[in-house]
């Protein structure tokens, strides 16, 4: 909880609001210094900084219209933080005084933050990261990323319980994707940076994914000219996810460069999904691979199969945290054991596809397993390119 606090303040020393008392009229010379300090409290809408009943009313007559005796702070009156002011937050400070709510955040300091329309917008969907769960509000949740110093907020959550899904509370560290990613221009001068996006997936501690999910099943499409491309997928198993939704498969038109564009008008780096599949994973064949060299087989083995340097990287930016610090990594690529489980139809065909799926699980120590051989590709004409991949339980390989 002191790493929690210590990112709450260096998020404070950001603060963009201006520090100055609610009533800014009786402000003098003496008060200035006390205003540089002021703190900006969830739901203590009159910036008297104690949340009280008055609080409520203010942001009631606020709601109505009603001139204000103040400069009317929204951010801090936006007691559920899902950065409207309604009167479900009046409500919100209303139980919160009475001790009949323990949803909200009232009473804490706002966490700053930048201005999405001035932000810019980065299409693509992020890898899993470890991330640090550091306040859960209504309609989102904020998670520190030590690896990259970032501060994301993830939006699309009902934090209304106090926990992600009920799995999950501040002090978990979690995995999970999300697309829709915003940069404010401020973050080349400011520490921590920050992020806001949409989630995707939450579904298991950062440490140990769950076993047998196939995790980011993506699939790139280049055709050699803009095409309609129809792709369904049919499982020996069940979707988790999908990103765009998937309605009896999916219809995009497709860009030489692999932009897709949905029915809808979205635009998306690849095809995205998660599920399960009732399939035995083999590994009589495969690597074992020390952690610390984890990074550099990868990206041989990828290229090999016919990735390029974006798939690889996608690839390796979501995996590699999850395996550079084991001891050992065992490692077979999947052909059959996958495909069959997972049947790809494209229309029209691809000249191309490669399907790369990695099945893997960590060691403390050395594996004798046999080598295996990569299939190598060569890419030519429309080409359709799907990467994942799945942890499976060392007692499955034991």
């Amino acid at each position: 909880m002191k790493k929690i606090t210590a990112l709450l303040l260096s998020l404070a020393s950001l603060l963009c609001f201006a520090a100055v008392p609610a009533y800014a009229e009786t402000v003098d010379a003496e008060t200035d210094t006390d205003a540089q300090t002021a703190l900006h409290i969830i739901g203590d809408a009159d910036g008297d900084q104690v949340v009280t009943i008055i609080d409520a009313t203010w942001i009631q007559r606020a709601l109505l219209g009603v001139r204000l005796p103040f400069d009317f702070n929204k951010d801090t009156a936006d007691a559920d933080e899902d950065g409207e002011v309604t009167i479900i937050d009046v409500t919100g400070i209303q139980r919160w005084l009475n001790n009949t709510s323990i949803q909200l955040n009232v009473g804490q300091e706002v966490i700053p933050w930048f201005d999405k329309s001035e932000a810019y917008r980065a299409d693509y969907i992020d890898a899993a990261q470890r991330l640090l769960i550091i306040r859960i509000c209504r309609t989102c949740f904020y998670a520190y990323s030590e690896e990259y110093n970032y501060i994301y907020k993830i939006n699309g959550v009902d934090g209304r319980s106090g926990l992600l899904f009920g799995q999950f509370g501040v002090g978990d560290e979690i995995g999970c994707t999300f697309d829709n990613i915003y940069y404010p221009e401020s973050n080349l001068e400011d520490f921590p940076l920050r992020a806001e996006a949409d989630l995707l997936s939450v579904s298991y501690p950062w440490t140990v994914p769950d076993p047998y999910v196939c995790y980011k099943p993506v699939i790139y499409l280049y055709p050699e000219e803009e095409t309609e491309v129809g792709v369904k997928l049919d499982l020996n198993g069940s979707f988790l996810y999908t990103k765009p939704a998937y309605e009896d498969g999916w219809t995009v038109t497709a860009a030489p460069d692999g932009t897709l564009t949905a029915e809808d008008g979205r635009i998306y780096p690849y095809l995205f999904w998660e599920g399960k599949l009732n399939t035995e994973y083999d590994f009589s064949t495969g690597f074992c691979i020390e952690g610390s060299d984890t990074e550099a087989f990868l990206k041989e083995s990828l290229a090999e199969m016919g990735l390029n340097d974006t798939e690889t990287e996608d690839f390796i930016g979501f995996w590699l945290p999850l395996m550079k610090k084991n001891p050992y990594n065992v490692i077979s690529f999947q052909t059959e054991a996958y495909t069959d489980a997972a049947q790809l139809s494209i229309s029209p065909q691809p000249d191309t596809t490669i399907r790369v799926f990695m099945a893997w699980y960590s060691s403390d120590e050395v594996v004798d397993i046999p080598a295996q051989t990569l299939p190598k590709a060569q890419r030519s004409g429309f080409t359709a390119v799907e990467w994942g991949g799945t942890y499976v339980p060392f007692s499955v390989s034991d």
